[in-house]
């Protein structure tokens, strides 16, 4: 931790880190984990997610919250697929598939719609309309760019809208 906190100019960013450190690791650890299947590659997502948010510290709401929550599980899922699909290009070590989430169940609702878009689209369109934050700002946490982020929510925005009119649900 204290190669982060090294990295820390005020005083008041490196207590907001050391929280955000001590309310989240275990629960980073355990969605990298559960991408990975491999503690030493979680631990890797863990850490490379943790440089991620040093780096945007100042953009993360104060104190354990659900918009921080979301924000840090983003980037953990987000880091550990980076580093799966890393490892996938060059197999030194064998990882085991995937895990397939399972369908949602059929009720109907927005929560369902979303919870059945790819976890891409689902990421991008929660961090821009229940975390409230800005395509830069989202760019920063997901190592993309700002246009890159705009296509991605248009793309979601039009899938979601599909699977509602299936649903015949009015999106």
């Amino acid at each position: 931790m204290l190669e982060y906190l090294a990295t820390m100019e005020t005083a008041d960013d490196r207590t907001r880190f050391e929280s955000l450190y001590l309310a989240y690791r275990g629960l980073m650890y355990h969605v990298a984990y559960h991408i990975l299947k491999n503690p030493q590659d979680a631990e890797d997502a863990v850490h490379q997610s943790f440089v991620k948010l040093a780096e945007h510290m100042v953009t993360i709401p104060d104190g354990p919250c659900p918009r921080t929550r979301n924000l840090v599980v983003t980037v953990a899922e987000r880091k550990a697929i980076d580093l799966y699909r890393s490892r996938q290009r060059h197999p030194e070590t064998e990882l085991d598939e995937q895990t397939v989430w399972p369908a949602p169940p059929e009720g109907g609702g927005l929560a369902d719609a979303m919870a059945s878009l790819p976890p891409r689209y689902r990421e991008v369109l929660l961090l821009k309309y229940y975390n409230g934050y800005s395509a830069r700002e989202i760019a920063g946490f997901l190592s993309a760019t700002p246009d890159a982020v705009t296509q991605t929510l248009h793309r979601a925005r039009k899938k979601l809208a599909e699977i509602l009119d299936e649903r015949g649900e009015t999106p």
